[in-house]
């Protein structure tokens, strides 16, 4: 998965765009519907004649509302998600008003991606009818649909024909790299995904045109009755021979002074939890097939760990453990058990990480770039593949260098 153009690199202090509307009264109506707000001021003709306007007063966030359509419309545009807007209402606006909006950069912070705008709304005749200062972040966009060819191609054999194997999280970054790769060597592939359901059937049309064989399914791995579900679905198609345990959730960056318990047991759950899930309900089947299981870990638990991430290098320390005990249970029963930390990927899951972060980590990192998708999806390959057979218990790093053990 690539990310596209920043955005935040074309925008520029003193940049300005404008929205003008009348407003109806439908507009109005359906305001106040959508609002609940029905102040007889705002629709009742009788009423507003006696008050001090002598008609009806349009609502102060109907117009209000113009600068959201700016803001996520044109500046910043996609990607823009408020977080802060003070109003100073100075005049009322009424049917039939004719109001122009405009926001204008007063400032851009390249490292928290914050954008700050001067907002106002005006009537002909440049009379203000509203102003004040709005704080909006742009977030970084990830395109799932760009393929990235990752660097030295390697053509071989078709390594999984034959293969059944199922990829949790495959909508997106690692994941989808994983399917991708693994149906192109000759596995059927089951595309798990929980909500986005587009990106899922995007990919699985790429793997079909492809000549691959895959099948997107539906699943939270995080309740036990969609995990049941899940893999019900998959022994009633046939064998389960792969099992990648690669769902998992954003990250949630803040001191401890900043979380509860719960942001932990959160991450614990959807981490660990949906790894031993869908595990312990695959068993049977990846008893019968001899499989292998390959969970997708991150070099940010390693050594002093990644700072602010206290969830989620928890979490995934606890699953390293997790992943070695099975391993040694398991055994006996042929299933190999392994582990992938790779570090930085560029995926949508790490999209708020500062410039200056990315940076740093480029520069210690041996082979001078992060990791992409690619990269990881080629570990899983190999550690799901024949030649990997006695190779169970182990965490390979794909770090470029940055980590050497």
């Amino acid at each position: 998965m690539s990310l596209e153009p920043d955005r935040l690199l074309e925008l520029r202090i003193g940049q300005t765009e404008a929205l003008t509307r009348t407003i109806a009264a439908e507009d109005v109506a359906a305001f106040a519907r959508l609002s609940g707000d029905r102040n007889a001021l705002h629709l009742d003709d009788e009423f507003a004649a006696r008050t001090e306007f002598g008609q009806r007063v349009v609502h102060g966030f109907l117009h209000a509302s113009l600068l959201s359509t700016l803001v996520g419309m044109k500046l910043p545009g996609r990607g823009a998600l408020y977080v802060s807007q003070s109003i100073e209402f100075t005049r009322p606006v009424f049917i039939g008003d004719t109001v122009e909006a405009r926001v204008t950069i007063e400032k851009i912070d390249t490292e928290t991606r914050l954008v700050s705008l001067a907002t106002t709304i005006t009537k002909p005749g440049d009379k203000c009818v509203m102003r004040g200062k709005a704080v909006v972040k742009l977030l970084r966009i990830a395109d799932v649909e760009t393929r990235k060819t990752p660097p030295n191609p390697v053509t071989s054999p078709r390594l999984l024909a034959g293969s059944v194997a199922l990829i949790t999280g495959a909508s997106r970054g690692i994941g989808r790299a994983t399917a991708r790769l693994f149906a192109q060597h000759g596995a059927e592939v089951w595309i798990n995904y929980h909500k986005s359901e587009t990106a899922a059937e995007t990919l699985a049309r790429e793997i079909a045109e492809a000549g691959g064989s895959c099948r997107p399914i539906r699943a939270d791995v995080t309740r036990d009755d969609d995990v049941a579900r899940l893999v019900d679905t998959i022994a009633a198609e046939g064998n389960l021979d792969i099992l990648v345990n690669n769902a998992g959730p954003k990250i949630l960056s803040a001191p401890i002074t900043g979380l509860s318990w719960q942001d932990v047991a959160q991450a614990y759950d959807q981490i660990v939890g949906s790894a031993f899930r869908v595990t312990q309900a695959a068993l049977p089947a990846l008893k019968k097939s001899k499989g292998k299981i390959v969970n997708i870990l991150s070099s940010a638990a390693l050594g002093r760990t990644a700072h602010n991430w206290l969830p989620y290098v928890a979490a995934k320390s606890a699953l390293h453990a997790m992943s070695k005990n099975l391993a040694q249970e398991l055994g006996p029963d042929g299933i190999t058990v392994n582990m992938i930390s790779p570090s930085m990927v560029e995926t949508d899951l790490v999209a708020n990480v500062p410039d200056r972060i990315r940076q740093m980590m480029i520069s210690r990192t041996p082979l001078r770039r992060l990791a992409t998708a690619e990269d990881v999806a080629g570990a899983a390959m190999m550690l799901a593949s024949p030649y990997a057979a006695f190779i169970t218990g182990e965490n390979l790093l794909v770090t470029g260098g940055e980590h050497m053990l």
